[in-house]
């Protein structure tokens, strides 16, 4: 069963905004490998942290809007935890209204 989800990922601000589209691309690719479509990404950008991580001020957001098979995000969260150039990332599923 396909679920809607929306994805936010911080990057390490130190990656070139190159490195930061082809991190973003193996994961749009891995959606769709696992059967899954792609709705939508925002780039937010560089922004302040709230907080500070891994001795970083900022971060660079994507927001990703997908839909994937509910049973396969455990793969997408996989890659996510395997991934140190990501300071911080979620997974959401979204209501089927939004």
């Amino acid at each position: 069963m396909l679920g809607k989800y929306e994805s936010m990922i911080v990057f390490a601000p130190t990656l070139s905004a190159d490195e930061i589209e082809s991190e973003n691309k193996k994961i749009l690719d891995l959606v769709v490998l696992h059967g899954g479509e792609i709705v939508k990404t925002d780039i937010i950008g560089k922004k302040q942290l709230a907080y500070e991580i891994a001795k970083y001020r900022e971060g660079y957001y994507i927001i990703n809007y997908f839909n994937l098979d509910t049973q396969k995000t455990h793969e997408i969260d996989r890659h996510y935890r395997l991934n140190e150039r990501m300071l911080r990332y979620n997974i959401i599923k979204l209501d089927s209204e939004e």
